[in-house]
């Protein structure tokens, strides 16, 4: 499509009008203990949405502060009960956050539904129309239930080659290990490291599923969103983010491993503690910054590249052109922001980077948004968003 027209995303949000949007909002939210979080939220996003724009035409947010105060409620009264059984039964309180986690794909999903079901462009609402198995499959499924079961098996299948472990007795396997002995080391060790190592080297994997399921269910009116998107990307992407952060950290890393194991008595001596104080603070700095770097080169890699390979319609592309340094950038001088002004930054920050992150992404081909006809849709409730929040 390089023929057809490209528009870029345009934000005309301003610090000094969002503060005074956020400073009503923390003070009656505090007089009203909470209460009117709900029209803040709904106050913020009207703001942020209606200040974003496609040739002209600004995105509109539709959520009814009545319904997000019903499940934030909602979400209040199971977050109260399930400190109150912590405190009082600290096993039951353990059983409610498994329960709580089982129920973190269903959160999720009814999360996206609300929020994109709450979004238009051109009086044409967004919806999202990814089923509820998928979710568990791709939050719940893979990720964990998945290398834990690899893992059982491959420590199950060790303890009955090595000690001799009577296969008829699989039912009784987890609880035998969880009494733990001597005997029972070594499964453990497979079981547990097994199970986080499966874990890790399926982020990448279980990343690019996410995206796929996420941007594959989002339609326009009419219009459906496509990916194409390759599991390699991520693993190259995620490869190099540990190797930025890596690089970063080394160099302070190798500094102090020289003065702790190669530093002399005389050295110590001639060390004012001000100097380890500046040496620990520089330290501190270089692994912020190695936080804030890897975050913008993993967002903004992730980001362009999910970006530029999803269509609408396969007729309106998207491009997104993040540049780490000056991602990088706002995230430190945004954390500096914020501790230097005690949070009253907290506004400008929430400007700076809502404006970056807008304004890098172009699309193409935008006569075509007025073919798409809106859906008309059940509503959803808020709770999933709000017990996601919780």
């Amino acid at each position: 499509m390089p023929d057809q027209k490209t528009v870029d995303i345009v934000f005309k949000g301003k610090g000094s009008e969002y503060f005074k949007i956020w400073i009503v909002n923390l003070f009656l939210s505090i007089l009203t203990l909470g209460i009117y979080s709900a029209w803040a939220k709904v106050r913020t996003k009207r703001y942020l949405y209606g200040n974003t724009s496609i040739e002209g035409s600004a995105f509109e947010y539709h959520a009814s502060p009545i319904s997000i105060l019903k499940g934030r409620l909602i979400a209040f009264a199971l977050l109260l009960v399930y400190s109150t059984l912590s405190q009082l039964f600290p096993i039951f309180g353990l059983f409610l956050l498994i329960l709580l986690f089982i129920f973190i794909p269903w959160i999720i999903w009814r999360a996206l539904k609300f929020n994109m079901r709450m979004t238009s462009h051109r009086n044409v609402h967004f919806s999202f129309n990814g089923s509820l198995k998928k979710s568990y499959l791709y939050y719940l499924v893979i990720p964990y239930i998945f290398p834990l079961l690899i893992s059982l098996i491959v420590s199950f299948a060790y303890s009955v080659v090595f000690n001799g472990y009577q296969i008829k007795y699989f039912y009784n396997y987890l609880s035998n290990i969880y009494n733990f002995s001597d005997y029972y080391f070594d499964e453990t060790l497979i079981l547990v490291g097994g199970s986080v190592s499966l874990y890790i080297l399926m982020i990448p994997y279980v990343q690019k599923l996410k995206m796929f399921f996420y941007f594959n269910n989002i339609n326009f009116g009419q219009g459906k969103f496509s990916s194409n998107l390759l599991v390699s990307k991520f693993y190259l992407i995620d490869i190099l983010t540990f190797l930025v952060t890596a690089a970063v950290i080394l160099f302070p890393a190798l500094i102090v491993y020289g003065f702790v194991f190669f530093g002399t008595e005389d050295i110590y001596d001639n060390i004012s503690e001000i100097v380890f104080s500046l040496l620990a603070i520089v330290f501190y700095v270089v692994m912020l910054t190695s936080v804030f770097l890897s975050t913008a080169f993993f967002t903004s890699k992730i980001r362009n590249y999910v970006y530029s390979n999803t269509e609408l319609n396969e007729k309106i592309a998207i491009n997104s052109n993040l540049n780490t340094w000056r991602l990088f950038w706002i995230y430190l001088s945004n954390f500096f922001l914020m501790i230097f002004t005690v949070g009253l930054a907290y506004p400008l920050t929430i400007i700076r980077k809502t404006k970056y992150m807008a304004e890098t992404v172009s699309v193409n081909n935008v006569e075509v948004f007025s073919q798409f006809a809106s859906q008309q849709e059940q509503q959803h409730s808020a709770l999933g968003e709000e017990l996601g929040e919780a």
